[in-house]
This record gives structure tokens, sequence and C-alpha cells, in this order.
């Protein structure tokens, strides 16, 4: 989205969705675990035992990441609706780039360097120069020795992005000849393939746009509905009932271990209809919250971006650290949330040191 058509509220979902992404992840290193509380409860204080109610919504978080797909095909498609001219994608693919590998490059040597560390010191099993070279080279989500880089999974989602991106200029095509129905039940048709594949053993084909290009493309319709002011018209009680049944569907899902699709269909229908929400009640969003809310989780959103690439290794760090001083991890959840804090403020300066001079200097060099 071209700086000059920012969107607040777009800064301020990507902020929820980033924050939700760590609270789902710091658990891993930074905390005992809700489980082990309750199964020896008398060790643990009344307060301890309180606090860890709070981390009761996190299970459930990892699914938003599905908001950021979301807001990558709102973002991407935008500033093309009701456009005349074809975009230079010459420009799109070189702008595309910038904006995503050098980050993502230099935050996979970052993830290989803590691996090391943390084996030296703690000797951390995940270390492994080899898998590395797969994940600079975007290939760590297909085979062969296809799988999630353990120093850092949150990578994952850099090549399915960039799929997403090649995939564009054809729904760009489609979109702009009025065959958006085609677009949808196309893709579609691939991802109900891609899970009969996974029925029959070819899972890592879940992590590929074959499963997930819908819900990216669900974005783009949301840019088409909002820029042409069709999203105004929706009831907003019938969008509020949608967005309380979708969750509460969604939470089912989860615990009734429902297939991996249904689950992921589910919290898809959540996010788009929040996404949908948000758009149309920002303003009495904002008054319900207060500006120092909603500002405080905007600027998070800018700096999303080089938070979610980072955020897993120096939990990692920050994990054994912790250990070492306290022989254990955290039981007080209120303290594993005060992990979040060095966390954000490393993602900060990745972003001041290498996203935004990079990000500034393809906007002048590629400008569209």
């Amino acid at each position: 989205m071209n700086s000059s058509k920012r969107l607040e509220v777009i800064d301020f979902l990507r902020g929820i969705s980033c924050i939700g992404v760590l609270l789902f992840h710091v658990r891993v290193e930074l905390w005992v675990g809700i489980q082990e509380i309750i199964k020896n409860s008398d060790q643990y204080s009344t307060f301890t035992k309180g606090a860890a109610i709070l981390a009761v919504p996190t299970p459930f978080l990892g699914y938003s990441i599905l908001l950021f797909f979301l807001i990558s095909g709102f973002c991407i498609h935008y500033p093309n609706v009701g456009q005349t001219s074809t975009p230079n994608w010459k420009t799109y693919f070189c702008r595309r780039f910038w904006r995503i590998y050098p980050p993502f490059f230099f935050a996979s040597l970052l993830s290989a360097f803590l691996s090391y560390f943390c084996y030296v010191y703690w000797n951390d099993p995940t270390w492994n120069l080899s898998s590395h070279w797969r994940i600079a080279a975007l290939l760590q989500n297909y085979p062969p020795n296809n799988g999630q880089y353990l120093p850092n999974p949150s990578l994952w989602t850099i090549p399915l992005e960039i799929e997403f991106y090649i995939l564009y200029p054809l729904a760009y095509f489609l979109i702009c000849q009025r065959k958006g129905s085609l677009l949808f039940l196309f893709s579609i048709s691939i991802s109900i393939a891609s899970i009969f594949f996974h029925n029959k053993g070819y899972h890592w084909i879940n992590f590929t746009s074959f499963f997930l290009w819908p819900s990216w493309l669900l974005g783009t319709w949301v840019a088409v509905i909002f820029k042409n002011k069709k999203i105004a018209q929706m009831k907003n009680f019938t969008i509020l009932m949608f967005l309380v049944l979708s969750l509460i569907t969604a939470v089912i899902s989860w615990f009734l271990k429902w297939p991996f699709w249904a689950n992921y269909t589910a919290w898809t229908t959540f996010y788009l209809t929040l996404f949908i929400f948000s758009l149309t009640k920002f303003e009495w969003i904002k008054k319900q919250l207060g500006e120092r809310f909603i500002s405080a989780f905007s600027w998070i959103g800018k700096i999303s971006f080089s938070l979610y690439l980072i955020h897993y290794p120096i939990f990692k760090v920050l994990g054994y650290w912790h250990r070492d001083l306290f022989d254990d991890k955290p039981s007080n959840f209120l303290i594993t949330l005060l992990y979040l804090l060095p966390v954000i403020f490393f993602g900060w300066c990745f972003y001041m040191i290498i996203e935004k001079p990079i990000h500034q200097w393809s906007k002048r060099s590629h400008s569209i």
C-alpha cells in the first residue's frame, strides 16, 4: 500500500496479529504451562494460578497469522483497485523483493548466529548449518528434507508470502476481467486438492499457496469492497453477530480437534470478519480502547515485520538465560508477559537498522 494511502486500522490490525503470534510463541521457552500448574497446583501460589488465566486464549493465537495473510492481500491489491493502467510488473516484483527478502535474509543470519550461540553455551540441539542455507534459499517448505527451521519456525511464512506475490498478476488479470468468481473457484479447487494430497501423506503442501491462497485472496476482495465503499453498506449488527458466532465456531473447532483444514477455515472466517468489522467500526473501536492503546498497537504494527522475523530466537536466548538464573521457566504468566518488552525493543532496533533503510531505498529506486 502506498504510504499516502496508509490506513491506521491496517497498522493496528498488524499490531494485534503480531502480538498474537508473540503470545503464542513466548510460552514455548518462557512459561511452565497451564498443564503443569494444574497438575501441581499445590506447589503454586493463588496469585500464580490466577495469572495463568491470562494464558487461556494463547493456544488459539497461532492462527492470527491468517490475519497477516488477509492484510497482505488487501495491501497489495488496494492501490490497484479502480486503476485504469496496468501495474508495472517489473517495478512491482523489484519492490516486493526488496521489501521482503533482505530483512528476511538478515533475520535468517541472526537466527543462525543465536542458534550457534545457544549451542555453544547451552548445547542447544537446533543448531544446523545446512538447514540455515536452505532457509536463506527459501527452500524450507519444499521437499526434499522440508520442514520448519527449528531455530526460528516463524520463517516458514516468508516463502509462502513470495508465492502470493508471484501469483498476484494472475489474480489481478482475472479480477480486472471481472472473473473474480472464477479466481476464487480456482483457488478453492487447488486448496481442496492440497487437502487430498495431505491425506495421502504429502504434508508439506499445506505450507504453500496450494492450501492457503484463498485466505490471501480474501484480502484482495476486502480491498475491492472497501475502496468501492460497499463495505459501508454492511449492517453493523450483522457483522457483529457473525463475528461472535465465527469466534465460537473457531474455538470449538480447536477444542474438538477438527481436521486441520476445518480449523483453518473456521479461523479464517473469524479473522476475515474481524478485519471487516475493524474497517467499518474503527472510529468506534478507537473510542472504546482509547487513542493511546490504538497508537501503541499501530506502532507495533509498523515494526511488525521485523518483530515477527526475529522474535522466536530471542525468546529462546531469554529462555536459556532465565533458566540459568532461576533453574526453571517462569511459572507466573505475568513474568512471561514482561519478556515481550525486550523482544519488542530488539524488533524496533532491527526495523530501524535493517528494514526501514532498505524499504526507503527501495521506494526511491523503484517508485511506481
